[in-house]
């Protein structure tokens, strides 16, 4: 379909991106307006996305087999060599998973197939980077080398030479490979190179040359001693000495071989010590560094090289935490008894920790002292409700001593229908407007707050004023001029009927309420012993809550106890039995009451605490964000120019306003502009809504429902004080009694300190809109859910900007750096050139397609002749040297050749 085509530029192969506009892909465009040479101009090709051909390509080798999965095998390669943006993509779809699961099913012709279509993908530089970070592929690799095909194994040792070569932090990732190979079939590491080595399979001096090649290289690709050792000790344990000694000695040996070999013992024996060992011709002259923590060497025999153990010594840098004990205070508590002041310690609530509320948070900065440069009446003549008295502190609770006098800094509530002289606003000059405009620009409707001369010194949540911290902002003017140049007005909003229709469940009759009850609740007889002996195993919190809506009345005990006697041997129905049962248990009401109680208390404390807890620290997240500053200035900025003025602050809530704001030429949002300022200029500024989950949450919360749950809370523990009363007059058993009586304690004295964190927390968060920049005389009426609520959505917002923005920000850069390696073989990176290890070349020739098939071992220097180059690039033998074409006529199909020497 349309949805899975793109479109190409046909003079540099680019693919488009279908979400960004031409102009943000101007760089892509350069030079398609150019003549394509001959009269022609260049175009545009709908093409299948890479996506979906890769997709199809690799659901079209999971799912073929024999002859078709032949033949898209053998395809593979030219794939990869027509197309060079396949291979990234390829790579990027777990393509290289796909090739190791079905070359592991396969036979060795398929195998060859993929080792040859993961040549083509290794000479790209995203093929490479590939395989790198994809350690199977290395695996399997390591894997064929113990086949019992000679091709595979050859054409294996020619990758796994060509990924150690290509850069040193290579050979690790190898030896992680070996190990886990080896590791899972229960033999040592590098079995299958010494299986190799050691010629079980008859295997020709060619293969010996590659798998000890293969060795060296990684040996001079580790950085440190500990893992050189750790190869060469597995290689000593396997016999290596043994093998290299018979084929030095051996006349005859290949010479390629025997100088691999010479690498060998020469390497080992400089890196002990040997100084009279000559430095190994290839590789690292100088020794590796010791690793950290490595044990010290003894002797320079190279036997003694080999280490069978290595002693870690980890020292302890923790100790054990001092246990700290916590004194719990002495509670006596009576039906009425007085409670003693709990110290800071205490303010926890299970897990949670209120401790950082001190004394300051009881006293509520609204009612302290104001100087003359602010006040809480607002500017205009306010009406009486506002000059109101405070409401009342709650009742204390069984007899909680009341709160302290005021101090001598607390003024008494002003009179009604007047105004202290000196109150009122500050007339702050707001100075001259720090930008000019040369148009007229929309405006931004926010209430703009003046900075108030008062602050409280006597309490540090307020001491400062946020605005006052922040740093001023640079903004575009001549940018935001353009955008939000006004030209037309915006259409108001009709605002939707919100409202929705109710709907209302009858509750079915008396008798069917009971019966369906009793199929959730245990036998009667059961729910009787439960009751009478409070246990919670037998009957949870929701069949409490469901007798206590079958208690039976004094009318209905009456009637059935009254049918009973009129028809003895009759038996009741069910609903009539249960209730029978149930008016027998003495007290029952205040039983389940007080059971009802203790199961509900922990749920509904956690339902009180946990919010307080979020609030502060909400108020903490706030205060403490660098990206809100950063986001706040800004907008700050941009707000005064395009209104003109030099305001210092304004109230928060205009910021529920900013994503509708729209400029007028991209009609993209105001927030979006804030937030491309804000990446720009502070890089490591954070999405913001992650940092303040605590806001988030409150913002969940009807904290007035919070208090009221809070009072109830104090009300149902009275009453359970009561309960208990009432049915210790009947039989109870003095331990469940004592029981009942420790909790009903503990929940008072929790209660009290919820109280105590209530009242300092909502004081605090009056201080905390203060600093925020809130004029005192609107605090009281700012609903803590609503301002969390703007806040988060706010936020949210924000964040989800700002991942687009990050979004295309990132994607221009993946393009720019997608540019650098796209179509790169992996020959072109350093600008080098690359000459054969052992400076001869081996060609070798596909009996079925005569094409050249290179594998090097590359060796990096600076004085290569072109010609091999163009060889390797081309993938194909084009010799102009004199000294190459004497030998051209010794050439012959599906046979080897070797260029003279370097």
């Amino acid at each position: 379909g349309l949805d899975d085509c793109t479109l190409q530029l046909s003079h540099n192969g680019t693919y488009l991106d279908l979400e960004s506009t031409l102009a943000e892909q101007r760089d892509e465009l350069e030079g398609f307006q150019e003549d394509a040479g001959r009269g022609k101009k260049h175009s545009i090709i709908l093409r299948t996305q890479l996506s979906v051909r890769v997709h199809a390509c690799i659901e079209k080798l999971y799912n073929s087999n024999g002859r078709e999965l032949r033949r898209a095998l053998f395809s593979l390669k030219q794939i990869f060599q027509d197309d060079k943006d396949l291979v990234h993509e390829f790579v990027v779809a777990e393509g290289l998973t796909c090739l190791i699961k079905v070359g592991a099913e396969a036979d060795q012709n398929y195998q060859n197939y993929i080792l040859r279509a993961l040549g083509q993908i290794m000479l790209y530089v995203d093929g490479m980077n590939g395989v790198i970070n994809h350690n199977e592929t290395i695996q399997w690799l390591y894997t064929l080398i113990g086949s019992k095909f000679r091709l595979v194994v050859k054409t294996a040792l020619k990758l796994l030479l060509v990924f150690v070569e290509y850069t040193e932090s290579n050979a690790p990732l190898l030896i992680q490979a070996v190990s886990t190979v080896d590791e899972k079939r229960g033999a040592k590491p590098w079995s299958n190179i010494m299986e190799i080595l050691e010629e079980k399979d008859g295997v020709d001096t060619e293969l010996l040359a590659y798998a000890m090649t293969l060795v060296n290289k990684t040996l001079s690709g580790l950085p440190d001693q500990d893992s050189f050792y750790d190869v060469v000790d597995c290689l000593e344990e396997l016999g290596i000495e043994a093998i290299s000694q018979r084929h030095l000695n051996k006349k005859g040996t290949d010479l390629d071989l025997v100088e691999q070999f010479n690498i060998y013992e020469m390497t080992l024996r400089h890196e002990d010590g040997d100084e009279t060992a000559d430095p190994p011709p290839s590789g690292r002259k100088d020794r590796r560094r010791a690793s950290l923590g490595a044990s010290e060497r003894r002797g320079l025999e190279r036997r003694r090289s080999r280490r069978h153990s290595v002693q870690n010594v980890k020292s302890t840098l923790s100790a054990p935490a001092s246990p700290c004990s916590q004194s719990n205070p002495t509670f006596m508590l009576g039906h009425r008894q007085r409670i003693e002041d709990l110290s800071e310690k205490e303010l926890k609530i299970k897990d949670m920790d209120f401790t950082d509320l001190g004394e300051e948070d009881d006293v509520d900065v609204l009612d302290m002292d104001m100087g003359p440069g602010d006040s809480l009446v607002p500017p205009p003549p306010p009406p009486p409700s506002f000059l109101g008295l405070p409401p009342p502190p709650p009742p204390p609770l069984f007899g909680c001593p009341p709160p302290p006098p005021p101090s001598a800094n607390l003024l008494a509530p002003p009179p009604l229908f007047s105004t202290p002289q000196g109150l009122g606003s500050p007339q702050v000059s707001r100075g001259q407007p720090a930008f000019i405009k040369k148009k007229k620009t929309i405006r931004l409707f926010w209430n703009e707050v003046r900075p108030f001369e008062w602050q409280c010194k006597n309490n540090k949540r307020c001491r400062e004023f946020l605005w006052s911290k922040l740093e001023p902002i640079k903004v575009d003017t001549s940018k935001l001029e353009h955008l939000f140049e006004s030209k037309s007005k915006e259409l108001p909003k009709t605002a939707a009927d919100g409202k929705r229709q109710e709907i209302i469940v009858l509750d079915s009759k008396r008798s069917n309420a009971i019966n369906i009850g009793l199929t959730v609740l245990p036998p009667p007889r059961t729910i009787k012993t439960a009751i009478l002996n409070f246990d919670e195993y037998a009957l949870n919190k929701e069949g409490i809550e469901k007798i206590l809506t079958m208690i039976p009345t004094e009318e209905e005990k009456q009637k059935i106890q009254e049918a009973q006697t009129a028809n003895p041997d009759v038996p009741l129905g069910s609903a009539e039995q249960f209730l029978l049962t149930l008016s027998s248990i003495s007290e029952l009401s205040a039983r389940l009451q007080l059971w009802a109680f203790k199961m509900d208390y922990e749920i509904v404390e956690k339902e009180v605490a946990e919010p307080l807890l979020d609030l502060k620290e909400g108020m903490d997240q706030l205060e403490h964000n660098k990206t809100l500053g950063f986001i706040l200035s800004t907008l700050l900025a941009v707000g005064n120019f395009l209104n003109g003025t030099n305001a210092k602050a304004f109230e928060l809530s205009y910021l529920e306003k900013v994503p509708e704001v729209k400029d007028t030429v991209h009609k993209q949002s105001l927030l979006h502009h804030v937030c491309t300022m804000v990446v720009e200029k502070f890089p490591d500024s954070t999405d913001l809504y992650s940092e303040i989950g605590a806001i988030t949450r409150s913002a969940k919360v009807d904290f007035e429902q919070l208090q009221e749950n809070l009072c109830q809370m104090e009300r149902r523990c009275k009453a359970s004080w009561d309960h208990l009363k009432a049915i210790a007059k009947h039989e109870m058993r003095p331990t469940l009694k004592q029981k009942m009586s420790e909790f009903l304690k503990d929940c008072a004295e929790r209660i009290i300190i919820l109280k105590i964190v209530h009242r300092r927390i909502i004081n605090r968060f009056h201080s905390f809109l203060l600093f925020m920049g809130h004029p005192p005389y609107a605090i009281r009426e700012v609903n803590i859910n609503k301002f969390c609520k703007i806040i988060s959505e706010f936020a949210l917002e924000y964040r989800t900007t700002r991942e687009r923005v990050l979004q295309q920000k990132q994607k221009r850069a993946n393009h720019r750096e997608r540019n650098k390696t796209r179509g790169k073989m992996i020959t072109d990176v350093s600008g080098k050139i690359y000459l054969p290890q052992c400076g001869f070349v081996k060609l070798y020739f596909s009996d079925v397609t005569y094409e050249v098939l290179f594998f090097f071992t590359f060796i990096l220097k600076e004085d290569s002749s072109a010609l091999d180059f163009c060889a390797l690039l081309n993938w194909s033998l084009k010799l102009k040297n004199s000294s190459l074409k004497k030998n051209e006529n010794k050439q012959s199909k599906g046979k080897e050749k070797e260029l003279p020497r370097s």
